[in-house]
């Protein structure tokens, strides 16, 4: 995890932190999702290559409290890659199975995800995966593209083979 903080080309995408994080802020972030996966039951992953088993970027479920946006709080999909693995589909990959996750075992009706407008790597990913553009919010004091996907209209198979679980 503290290379992909250290990894100044995926951080600048990562708003709300803001920049490249030491060692002990990675700590403190792997402790505030240890908090939450406590709270929730359900949080951020670590994924590896399968083949080397090399480490490749963490993604998942979150909540998050959305003050610039109808001040709701909501489940969002976070995901991030070592930019030395960009290009590879593991962005895609990563959401795609954090989707099955929210949509067939924690049966959310709905997860938003959000992205900067010059991320438009990111951008490709949601409407890949189906989620539609809603409007521009600000999200750590910056504007953001927000995305949602609901479960009526996602595609993912384990959602669509849950029974409604």
């Amino acid at each position: 995890m503290s290379r992909l903080h250290a990894d100044s080309e995926v951080m600048q995408f990562l708003s709300s932190y803001g920049g490249t994080l030491t060692e002990e802020q990675t700590r403190a972030t792997i402790e505030a999702s240890t908090a939450h996966w406590d709270e929730h039951g359900f949080g951020l992953w670590a994924f590896h290559e399968q083949s080397s088993g090399g480490f490749v970027g963490r993604g998942g479920l979150k909540w998050y409290a959305l003050s610039d946006l109808d001040g709701r709080r909501e489940v969002g999909l976070a995901y991030a890659v070592l930019s030395s693995c960009w290009n590879n589909g593991f962005a895609t990959e990563m959401a795609r199975g954090a989707l099955d996750v929210g949509f067939g075992q924690l049966g959310l009706d709905r997860i938003g995800s959000w992205a900067l407008p010059r991320n438009v790597a990111s951008q490709r990913v949601l409407e890949k995966l189906g989620f539609q553009y809603q409007c521009d919010f600000m999200f750590a004091g910056l504007v953001h593209k927000y995305y949602y996907l609901d479960r009526a209209s996602s595609s993912h198979e384990s959602v669509n083979n849950n029974n409604g679980a």
